[in-house]
């Protein structure tokens, strides 16, 4: 009994741990900075600096330290690690008692008991499988953490692109604004003093409306992006941050990313997962395999009878495998097996094709901007003449709005494809894992 309490001594204590009352953001830029700055001096291998803007590399680092859905999946290692250190530890032996009162009269009847201590063998031959299977699993979650904290750096630098160059298309339409603004004040004042016709008035309103309207939609779209960036990085929604310039766009070497595709079963954090998980199925097949043998158990046992009687004893316990022999169990794990090893080569065709598809559109998209820099121009020539043209009455007003609407949106568009080209190429990037230090 003794030793059954000192045992208990190393036992776990139960403590609540309540859950926060609410949200666990960062109220600034510049504390979120601060505490990632302690972190990545520990590693000497950079310094975020947010006071003149984030750039690629600083946005990426600060969504891959601070990201909460990150956080929540980096639980997951320690939910990994305690399964490995369940597996490794030895099924515990079985204590039975048992107490006979006798109820009779009968003369030098006595209290009858037993005591036995019995043992499992079959949880210690499919030990080393499960350690396996535990282990393997713990290698995948791992993996699977680092292809998402690649994706959260995706998604942070292709928001960032995509928060600076709205940013850009925002300053061209408040021009725009500003200039057809002007421009309708005073055809209204013409109007009214009738040295300007209507038409010419009404076209000088509807280009202005038209921008408003588009400046609008672009401002709820750029809020979006605002508060994904936020999400993106632990920040408090009213937290202020900008973006810096956007580095010098370098064309992608097909030949050098057709290469990479070979290597990528080898390096890519979600492959390896894959192929971790498959590994820790192939064990769990081991084990469910091993399983199938009758569960084996022997025991001591020492009692007394009513008689005063008293007895020791060995014990074997044979479960026979008639009808069941674990093949239900068996033929579960070979399954889901096959089918994790479906979904590798799905994986790895889908890659393949994703990669082929991003490169033909970033061809595509670089022929649409090569013509529009080599059209823009021209445009832009036609319509300074015609503005002047048009403020003299010399142009038909239709005629001139179409001109100068088209340069317009051909603008946003040229805006817009560098945008697209941004996040193909950074897709790109994130698939082929360029970048990336190779060993």
């Amino acid at each position: 009994m003794f030793g059954l309490v000192a045992l208990q001594g190393g036992c776990a204590t139960y403590h609540s741990r309540p859950l926060p009352k609410q949200a666990l953001l960062q109220d600034s830029m510049e504390i979120l900075a601060v505490n990632a700055n302690k972190l990545l001096n520990k590693a000497g291998t950079y310094k975020l600096n947010p006071s003149d803007g984030l750039d690629m590399t600083e946005i990426a680092i600060l969504a891959v330290l601070n990201n909460p859905v990150l956080k929540a999946k980096r639980a997951e290692r320690d939910v990994a690690s305690a399964q490995v250190f369940s597996a490794g530890l030895l099924p515990d032996p079985q204590f039975a008692a048992n107490l006979d009162h006798p109820t009779g009269n009968a003369a030098g009847i006595v209290n009858a008991w037993g005591l036995g201590l019995g043992y499992d063998i079959i949880p210690l031959i499919t030990r080393q499988a499960n350690i396996d299977t535990q282990r393997g699993n713990q290698a995948k979650v791992r993996l699977q953490i680092l292809w998402q904290e690649w994706q959260v750096i995706q998604q942070a630098k292709t928001l960032a692109v995509q928060f600076r160059l709205e940013e850009k298309q925002l300053a061209l339409l408040q021009d725009m604004r500003s200039l057809y603004k002007e421009r309708y004040q005073h055809s209204a004042r013409g109007l009214n003093e009738g040295n300007v016709t209507l038409d010419i008035n009404g076209t000088d309103l509807t280009a202005l409306l038209d921008t408003l309207s588009q400046i609008s939609q672009l401002e709820q779209t750029h809020n979006q992006t605002r508060h994904d960036i936020s999400l993106l990085l632990g920040l408090r929604a009213n937290a202020v941050f900008s973006i810096t310039k956007l580095p010098t766009e370098r064309k992608l070497d097909k030949a050098t990313i057709e290469s990479r595709l070979n290597k990528l079963p080898e390096i890519r954090p979600d492959l390896l997962a894959l192929k971790a998980g498959y590994q820790a199925q192939e064990s769990r097949v081991r084990a469910a395999i091993l399983a199938q043998f009758p569960s084996f158990g022997i025991g001591i046992s020492r009692a007394r009878d009513t008689g005063s009687l008293y007895t020791s004893g060995f014990n074997i316990s044979l479960n026979l495998p008639f009808f069941s022999g674990n093949r239900g169990n068996i033929a579960i794990e070979r399954a889901t097996r096959k089918q994790l090893f479906q979904e590798y080569q799905a994986r790895l065709v889908q890659t393949n094709i994703d990669v082929a598809k991003l490169l033909n559109l970033q061809t595509i998209i670089a022929k649409q901007r090569a013509n529009l820099d080599l059209e823009l121009p021209k445009l832009q020539s036609l319509v300074e003449p015609a503005r002047k043209a048009y403020q003299q009455g010399d142009i038909n007003a239709l005629t001139f709005l179409n001109m100068e609407y088209t340069l317009l949106n051909k603008r946003l568009e040229q805006i817009s494809l560098q945008q697209i080209q941004w996040k193909t190429r950074i897709a790109i990037e994130t698939l082929t894992l360029l970048g990336r230090k190779q060993t």
